[in-house]
């Protein structure tokens, strides 16, 4: 089943995925604007990760199509569904994808099939504090800043905090 959004789809990541997925992870403007770190991957090692991937009911990856393109991939991961919550990841590939509304659909779309299928409460965002652009959407998507987690990411020789956010869901009536 694909998650279906006005202008993008949701769908299970496959094989022919792992070159744009190799390419997002060994971007160095992407591994910055985003939390964590990884090592350079290899078409090797991404082809053995994919291989590896099982049928884990506490992460949902997806891939973002828009037409015939992919642009990216979006995360429901540390799904707890014993008290409603879940993280979401969203990484759009490639410059010419941004400011098309893709990222706010993605939000939108992957929040509410939390929401309305999965049965989760809560919704929650880590996003670094210099990464403006990522703030702003989860806030257009109705998302509220919680707090601040202080130097949680070390970044180009510096630590810096982490922003949450969340949305609750309604229940249904």
């Amino acid at each position: 089943m694909n998650i279906v959004g006005e202008k993008i789809i949701l769908r299970a990541i496959e094989a022919k995925d792992c070159d744009i997925l190799r390419e997002m992870m060994n971007d160095p403007e992407t591994e910055y604007l985003l939390g964590g770190w990884s090592f350079p991957v290899s078409k090797e090692e991404q082809q053995n990760w994919f291989e590896s991937q099982h049928n884990n009911k506490n992460i949902l990856r997806v891939m973002m199509d828009a037409g015939e393109n992919t642009i990216g991939t979006a995360i429901l991961s540390d799904i707890d569904y014993k008290n409603g919550i879940a993280q979401i990841h969203v990484k759009l590939h490639g410059s010419e994808n941004q400011h098309k509304g893709y990222g706010t659909e993605t939000i939108m779309t992957l929040s509410n099939y939390a929401f309305h299928e999965l049965r989760l409460h809560c919704v929650y965002a880590e996003v670094s504090q210099h990464n403006i652009p990522s703030q702003k959407l989860f806030r257009k998507c109705g998302f509220e800043q919680e707090g601040v987690l202080r130097d949680r990411l070390f970044k180009k020789g510096k630590y810096i905090n982490v922003i949450v956010f969340s949305k609750l869901g309604e229940p249904d009536a």
